[in-house]
């Protein structure tokens, strides 16, 4: 009985909390202070602070910086699962419609995959069109891409993956979800993780096949040199939001991109964040360089 009692208090505490950060959220963007936290936990700050430093040993990637920013997600769910010893917490993030950790990012990523791969394999194939473009460019990929932007709309399958992850989680999208899934998708699509050349590539394999009754041949490609990349590394482009292998130049683009976002100038609470990602930028850049 008593740990029914428990349980049922820690996941008011929770509910306060995914509450809490729905009303100060603008566009998925929030700051829970740890005094803050510390009165939705209804513990003393002193005893809150002592949880976090707790937390932290276990979590070296951590900065403390007063609180936890919208990009601390994870660690703020992880946590919250280990205070309140609750499995389900980051499902009610994902439900709140507050934060996106990258299991169900990289689910709506997929799902993005599947429905441009789906929709064009069910298309009826304008022949005449693919070959005149074909015979107008050198290269027969820059074809298909001007034959399948003429076809479809980008645009469709983005708000298309969008509205089915939505409804498949059951996310609260006033709290900015639905405009942040958005521009996620959008700035992807010009990268190799999105590439769109690489979505349609069983489709341009076949209609090759279909318009001159042959294989494309496989250009060849340099052989890379695998490196090894280490958790720091890892974690330090988790935080700039990249893939492993990213290079300085997407680097540098992430950088700028955020300092554009809290520089102070433009953000009054984003010094403290600032600071954080002037620190990862200069050691993943050290780490990379070497």
């Amino acid at each position: 009985m008593v740990q029914r009692v428990e349980a049922k208090k820690s996941k008011q505490i929770l509910h306060d909390v995914i509450f809490e950060l729905q009303n100060i959220s603008e566009s998925m963007l929030w700051f829970l202070s740890y005094d803050r936290l510390s009165e939705l936990l209804e513990i003393r700050k002193e005893d809150c602070l002592r949880k976090v430093y707790q937390f932290k040993s276990a979590k070296p990637q951590m900065t403390l910086s007063g609180g936890f920013h919208e990009v601390d997600g994870d660690l703020l769910i992880d946590f919250l699962a280990w205070s309140l010893e609750l499995d389900e917490v980051a499902e009610e993030f994902l439900r709140g419609g507050i934060f996106f950790s990258e299991r169900p990012l990289y689910e709506l990523r997929e799902s993005y995959k599947t429905l441009v791969q789906k929709t064009i394999a069910n298309h009826k194939l304008d022949r005449e069109l693919l070959l005149l473009l074909t015979a107008a460019t050198v290269d027969y990929d820059d074809a298909v891409d001007s034959y399948l932007m003429d076809k479809f709309e980008i645009d469709f399958f983005v708000r298309r993956s969008i509205h089915q992850f939505l409804e498949k989680f059951e996310i609260h999208p006033e709290y900015g979800a639905e405009e942040f899934l958005y521009e996620y998708l959008k700035s992807l699509i010009p990268t190799k993780i999105l590439n769109f050349r690489d979505i349609t590539r069983e489709f341009r394999d076949r209609t090759y096949y279909e318009l001159y009754g042959r294989f494309r041949e496989t250009k060849k490609k340099k052989k890379k040199i695998v490196k090894t990349v280490s958790d720091e590394v890892k974690d330090l482009l988790a935080f700039f939001d990249l893939e492993p292998g990213a290079g300085i130049t997407d680097v540098k683009k992430k950088f700028k991109e955020l300092l554009k976002k809290y520089h102070p100038d433009i953000n009054k609470k984003g010094e403290e964040m600032t600071k954080r990602i002037i620190l990862k930028y200069n050691r993943l850049v050290e780490l990379i360089g070497n």
